[in-house]
């Protein structure tokens, strides 16, 4: 567990923070992430996809246990969990090293034959990127930030992501992300991303916000 720099005495003062790839960050970051979103669309529709004969609607459980597979993957590329007074919030910050190459055309067909929507949602998101960014352009990404929905906590989630959009600013890169709700993306938008592309999954027509930060370089 390594504690984080905290930001500028100019902010308003901030929760600790600390950072750690260890399997107890990685299962806080699973379990506060799947409470915290369990009844979100998008997330419903996520798991329907991958669970096409199941009628019954994601248990915290099934949310719990898609949620850690996907930060293992991150943090076995590189990325970090960063949390902020003992987890009442909490997200996973992955650096432009991290940052796995998009699917190609093959593996997109390949994916569409078990999760379709996936899939489709894999093409737009990176065809937003390359589209905003350019083709190759290093970035931060950030993903699965959670607060505690059982917690109160002033500032923890402003501890998560401003230290991390700062070190992108003087690394001189953008930030990158993708809101899968309204509050997620109005978070963000408080703190410097704006939406570059508005993506519509399903019949439903589940919506997710593709949204930057930090571009232009500034």
């Amino acid at each position: 567990m390594e504690p984080i720099l905290q930001p500028s005495s100019q902010t308003p003062p901030t929760p600790q923070i600390t950072s750690s790839t260890s399997p107890s960050y990685q299962h806080r970051l699973a379990d506060i992430s799947s409470r915290a979103c369990l009844s979100d669309p998008l997330n419903i529709l996520f798991q329907r996809d991958h669970h096409p004969n199941s009628s019954a609607l994601p248990t915290l459980s099934t949310i719990y246990t898609s949620t850690l597979s996907r930060i293992t993957t991150k943090i076995s590329l590189g990325s970090t969990i960063i949390e902020a007074d003992n987890f009442a919030a909490v997200a996973c910050w992955e650096p432009p090293s991290s940052i796995r190459p998009p699917y190609t055309s093959t593996q997109l067909l390949e994916l569409a034959q078990t999760r379709p929507i996936y899939a489709i949602f894999n093409r737009e998101m990176e065809e937003a990127r390359k589209e905003c960014l350019g083709e190759g352009q290093k970035c931060w990404q950030l993903s699965l930030m959670a607060r505690d929905p059982e917690r109160t906590s002033k500032g923890a989630v402003r501890a998560v992501i401003e230290p991390l959009v700062q070190r992108a600013r003087e690394e001189e890169v953008p930030v990158w992300c993708v809101a899968g709700n309204e509050r997620a993306r109005d978070v963000y938008a408080f703190f410097g991303f704006r939406v570059v592309r508005v993506i519509c999954l399903g019949e439903e027509g589940v919506r997710c916000w593709c949204m930057v930060c930090n571009w232009p370089v500034e």
